[in-house]
């Protein structure tokens, strides 16, 4: 990928695309620079995914890695601030990741990557849920097998009507990532179906639904010619369909080179999107004071050391432009 993104092959990528319902293209509009959230309790010197939230915004959960598999942590706002994150009473025991709220707050699903009983075994990545009981959680119960459909079903989000999109990396020649939603009908999961806008090769991954199904986030490496890094985009139900996914731009996206922008979250005013990314702030001009120096070896420590953090940006701008559309 070029050094900016306003390389030709992005600003035609951009100029293409429309806004679902609008009769012609429109260039969406460019966030705000994303913020570093919580850094050096929630976002710290190890690879610290985007958190999910109670709809009270009071609990979050998120993944902590380090060159092992990943454990979920647990964090609560007392005073306004983040308590220390410990583990989650259903997480440790095997990798765990992209731990997901359900819309009232009653359930959790997570990825869950186990070894199967069979012989020989096999590692097999699935869809895990507890249920809420008073301040802890119930035992953790696999999904069935019409969300489980393979070996490698990772990141949920789920509906208000409790449907639950996920991605699915299918086994098999010219198969590989896509998205896909189980709708829900009489208590119980429908077969799992592709979303028409996500083919195998979009390489599209870690779906992020609103709750009212109004649109979705969503990561891919693979949309934007010559880049292999995942960015974020964004689509938006089109009447019983959906429209074209838009790329989300922000404000300081091409400086210091791009980063890995992944595993987006929407926070509990279904507005603020929280997201993965390796992004870095910018270090001052050398030689240092004293001051900066301290400064910076501070904030190295803290979290800014290369690896993954989470990060906020307020989609308010990308979803006030489409219902201007309508």
């Amino acid at each position: 990928m070029p050094a900016s993104f306003r390389s030709p092959a992005w600003l035609a990528l951009i100029a293409g695309l429309a806004f679902a319902g609008g009769a012609s293209a429109a260039t969406p509009p460019v966030l705000a620079a994303p913020q570093i959230f919580a850094p050096g309790v929630i976002s710290g010197p190890a690879n610290d995914e985007s958190p999910t939230f109670s709809p009270d915004g009071d609990t979050l959960l998120f993944t902590r890695s380090g060159a092992g598999g990943g454990t979920i942590m647990e964090s609560h706002r007392v005073d306004g601030r983040w308590s220390t994150p410990r583990i989650a009473s259903f997480s440790g025991a095997w990798p765990e990741l992209a731990p997901q709220f359900s819309p009232d707050g009653s359930y959790v699903v997570y990825v869950s990557i186990r070894r199967t009983d069979s012989t020989p075994a096999q590692q097999q990545v699935n869809l895990w849920r507890v249920d809420r009981r008073g301040s802890g959680w119930s035992e953790p119960v696999r999904l069935p097998a019409a969300v489980n459909i393979g070996n490698a079903v990772w990141k949920a989000s789920i509906a208000q009507d409790g449907s639950i999109y996920f991605l699915s990396i299918d086994a098999g020649k010219g198969q590989g990532k896509r998205l896909y939603v189980s709708h829900v009908a009489h208590g119980a999961y429908q077969p799992a179906q592709p979303l028409a806008f996500s083919h195998y090769g979009d390489d599209d991954v870690d779906p992020e639904i609103a709750p009212d199904g109004s649109f979705m986030v969503f990561a891919s490496d693979h949309r934007l010619p010559g880049d292999s890094k995942d960015h974020l985009f964004i689509v938006f139900r089109a009447g019983d369909g959906w429209g074209e996914p838009q790329a989300i731009r922000y404000a300081g996206d091409d400086a210091r080179g791009f980063s890995t922008d992944y595993l987006p979250h929407l926070g509990p005013d279904h507005h603020t999107l929280y997201f993965t990314s390796d992004r870095t702030e910018a270090v001052a001009h050398y030689p240092h004071t004293p001051a900066q120096a301290r400064e910076y070896l501070q904030r190295v420590e803290q979290w800014d050391n290369g690896n993954f953090n989470a990060w906020s940006v307020s989609l308010t701008p990308l979803l006030e432009a489409h219902k201007a559309t309508l």
